[in-house]
């Protein structure tokens, strides 16, 4: 096999297994609840399945721009390398092309999502997660000077944000404290939220024309691609990443 076709076929294998776990990750979130709160899988999954979903992406728009496949040089290494805020920032200078926000009404509604608050966050603690805080605990056992929150605790945090906003919620709260609907319904918000993400990213593979060789692998993106506003947050997923 010669050294095109490896790398290929490597890019090919990594979409799909990015795509596969980024489906897992929203499959493990909406398991969250009452007698499971072990949220470091889907913290350790979903990070990892956007940092190859962002990562795979950029070397698509590369390989379009360059006509070779890039070199170890396109990412940071080390700790940097696993920072998906960094990465985000590359995608949506280096993939939301002017022409692309400028005449295609849904880019310019994801570039803004892409820099909003409520997607950030989470970005945010996932990316922390990948760098250094899925050995929080290890550190603190040692005694290392810890880099970064409790992961668990700044996720929760955030979903403390969402229901504090939802009055809905916070009626039900009072009304029936162990009511299974409020956890469902965080859970949920998260998930559209993330899955917007996702969105976002595999518009790229078609209508943000990141390249030829990406339009080839739509059928990987699809599950993301076609969803559409009403959709987000309603799908059920499920704990394997395999496909509904």
């Amino acid at each position: 096999m010669n050294s095109e076709l490896r790398r290929t076929l490597a890019l090919g294998q990594e979409l799909f297994n990015a795509v596969g776990l980024i489906k897992a990750g929203f499959g493990q979130i909406q398991n969250v609840g009452a007698g499971n709160d072990f949220y470091h899988l889907p913290l350790l999954t979903l990070a990892s399945g956007f940092e190859r979903f962002m990562k795979v992406t950029l070397c698509f728009r590369w390989l379009e721009g360059n006509g070779s496949f890039p070199n170890k040089a396109i990412f940071p290494s080390g700790r940097a390398g696993h920072d998906l805020n960094l990465l985000l920032k590359k995608v949506r200078k280096e993939c939301f092309l002017v022409d692309y926000i400028k005449n295609v009404p849904v880019a310019q509604s994801d570039f803004e999502y892409l820099n909003s608050e409520g997607l950030l966050a989470f970005v945010s603690v996932l990316s922390d997660f990948g760098q250094a805080a899925r050995y929080y605990n290890l550190d603190v056992i040692v005694g290392r000077q810890v880099q970064t929150d409790d992961p668990d605790a700044a996720w929760q945090r955030l979903e403390t944000e969402i229901l504090l906003t939802r009055k809905d919620l916070m009626d039900e709260i009072e009304k029936n404290p162990a009511s299974d609907r409020i956890r469902i319904e965080i859970n949920n918000e998260v998930v559209a939220r993330l899955e917007r993400l996702a969105r976002a990213i595999a518009r790229l593979y078609t209508i943000g024309r990141i390249g030829s060789e990406a339009k080839r692998y739509l059928v990987y993106v699809g599950c993301f691609l076609h969803l559409t506003d009403a959709e987000l947050g309603t799908r059920k997923y499920e704990l394997s990443g395999r496909a509904l």
